[in-house]
């Protein structure tokens, strides 16, 4: 295969982006077998930067495969390699013994001989890097193919930003403008993929709708900013007293919806009582105003329903009604039996 082929055929899976990870895969593998090296392999970096990890590996025919031991790598641990990568843009060694102790005490138990790393960036920040290993023989690169590796590294970094973007734009619209939670369309589309893990893998979740009671007084007497101040504060508290695996959105106006995830409502029941308690006895300071309020809620989940009788509209219609049923039982509860 040609430098140019392969470029072209990389350049065309560029362009795919309905499945990254194949996408991603597919494009180690072409390298690989056009550079024949051992393994090729890419690492991407924790938020905090503190550690990275092999998400993607390429290995040859013999060559033992090594993601499963590169997970959550400390650079603490390897502090030679990000200062390299930062200051001259790429780690060359035909040699690895020429190398810092401590990457060569990294890399001797993987087998690796040889190594080329080049930095993998995300909108200009390094994020990563992309490798290439041998572990046959002591493998000596041209600069010619140095400068094609770089161009390779180049493009897939592009790929990275773009993905970045794209999942940035995707989330952006997904968010409610005033509090910055899901919104409504994102939280159905969750719950209808939800309800398909359900019939296949009896995947449990629960819906809990809440309602701030009396908030038009709220808008009312303060101002419908402070109506707003209230809503945000509302769902800062949730999200502090929710797990980060569970999803919190805004259903419609005051309402909001939290979806609990792997466990059926006597769970979320415990959670949104605590919530309960936290809101009756909090004061909300707006303006040098203290403003107190409650909520109510109502909690149904897969359990409430007959596996072929389900359906995401059914689930949100007792919820709904188990909302207001707690309304009318005088508010600042929760109701999750009945009604179905």
């Amino acid at each position: 295969m040609k430098s140019i082929e392969m470029l072209s055929k990389i350049a065309l899976l560029a362009v795919n982006t309905e499945d990254f990870d194949n996408q991603m895969n597919e494009i180690l593998q072409i390298i690989g077998q056009y550079t024949k090296v051992s393994r090729t392999y890419i690492f991407i970096d924790d938020e905090d930067g503190e550690s990275t990890c092999n998400k993607f590996e390429w290995c040859n025919d013999g060559i033992k495969p090594a993601i499963d031991n590169l997970q959550n790598v400390k650079y603490s641990d390897i502090p030679f390699i990000p200062k390299i990568l930062s200051e001259e843009r790429r780690l060359y060694s035909s040699d690895i013994k020429t190398l810092p102790q401590e990457i060569v005490d990294m890399l001797e138990p993987q087998g690796i001989l040889s190594i080329i790393l080049y930095p993998l960036f995300i909108n200009s920040e390094m994020k990563g890097f992309i490798g290439f290993d041998e572990c046959k023989n002591n493998k000596i690169w041209s600069d010619e193919n140095l400068n094609l590796l770089a161009t390779i590294s180049g493009i897939i970094s592009n790929i990275y930003s773009n993905k970045h973007n794209l999942d940035k734009i995707k989330e952006l619209s997904s968010r409610d403008a005033l509090t910055d939670i899901y919104n409504r369309r994102f939280i159905f589309n969750e719950l209808e993929k939800d309800l398909i893990k359900h019939k296949k893998d009896n995947f449990k979740f629960s819906i809990t709708i809440l309602d701030i009671d009396y908030f038009k007084k709220i808008n009312d007497n303060y101002g419908h900013q402070a109506g707003d101040f209230i809503l945000q504060e509302f769902t800062k508290t949730i999200l502090s007293n929710i797990r980060r695996t569970d999803l919190l959105g805004r259903y419609g106006g005051e309402e909001l919806i939290i979806v609990t995830y792997d466990s059926l409502k006597d769970s979320a029941v415990k959670r949104i009582t605590q919530i309960l308690e936290i809101i009756r006895d909090k004061n909300f300071f707006y303006r040098n105003q203290s403003i107190n309020f409650t909520f109510s809620a109502g909690i149904c989940d897969i359990a409430d329903f007959c596996k072929d009788d389900i359906s995401i509209e059914r689930m949100i219609s007792l919820a709904d009604k188990r909302l207001y049923c707690a309304k009318e039982e005088g508010r600042d509860c929760i109701k999750y039996t009945g009604l179905n």
